[in-house]
C-alpha cells in the first residue's frame, strides 16, 4: 500500500476538515431551526442524529469530489468556483432527497413546506458553496504550478 505525499495528505486533510465544518454547522443551523423551533413534534435524538450524521457524511462526499475533481484540474478563482459547484450540487441534492426522506418521518416539515424546505437548503449550498471556494482555494492558497 502506498501513501500520499505529505502536501497532498495535508491537502485532502484540509478540504474534508473546511467542507465537513461547514456542512456539520449548516445541519446544527436546520436541526435548532426546523428541527426544534419551527416542528417540535417528534423524536428530538433522532432529529440530531440524522443532522449529524447527514453534515459529516455531506461533508465528506464533497470533499472527496473537490480533491477528486477541482484539486488536479484548476487554482485560483476557477477552483473557487468549481469547489463552489461541488458543495452547491450535493447541497441542492441532499436539500431534495432529504425532504423525500422526511415525507416518511415528518421530523421537519418535509410534507408541509415542501417547497420551503428545498429552497432552505439550496440557497444555503450555494452561498455555502462561495465561502466552501473560497475558504479552499482563495486569495492565501499557493499560486499557479510551474507549466499550468
Amino acid at each position: 500500500m502506498t501513501s500520499m505525499p505529505n502536501e497532498t495528505a495535508r491537502t485532502f486533510q484540509r478540504i474534508t476538515i473546511i467542507a465537513v465544518a461547514l456542512t456539520t454547522g449548516a445541519e446544527i443551523v436546520y436541526f435548532t431551526v426546523w428541527g426544534l423551533f419551527l416542528f417540535p413534534e417528534g423524536n428530538v435524538m433522532g432529529k440530531l442524529v440524522w443532522t449529524t450524521t447527514c453534515g459529516i457524511a455531506m461533508g465528506l462526499v464533497i470533499a472527496a469530489l473537490t480533491f477528486l475533481w477541482v484539486e488536479p484540474r484548476w487554482r485560483r478563482g476557477k477552483a473557487v468556483l468549481g469547489a463552489a459547484l461541488v458543495m452547491a450540487a450535493v447541497g441542492s441534492y441532499c436539500a431534495w432527497l432529504c425532504s423525500r426522506i422526511d415525507a416518511q418521518f415528518g421530523y421537519f416539515g418535509g410534507t408541509e413546506k415542501t417547497a420551503l424546505f428545498i429552497v432552505s437548503g439550496v440557497v444555503p449550498a450555494i452561498l455555502g458553496g462561495l465561502l466552501y471556494g473560497w475558504l479552499v482555494y482563495g486569495p492565501r492558497v499557493s499560486p499557479e504550478p510551474d507549466g499550468a
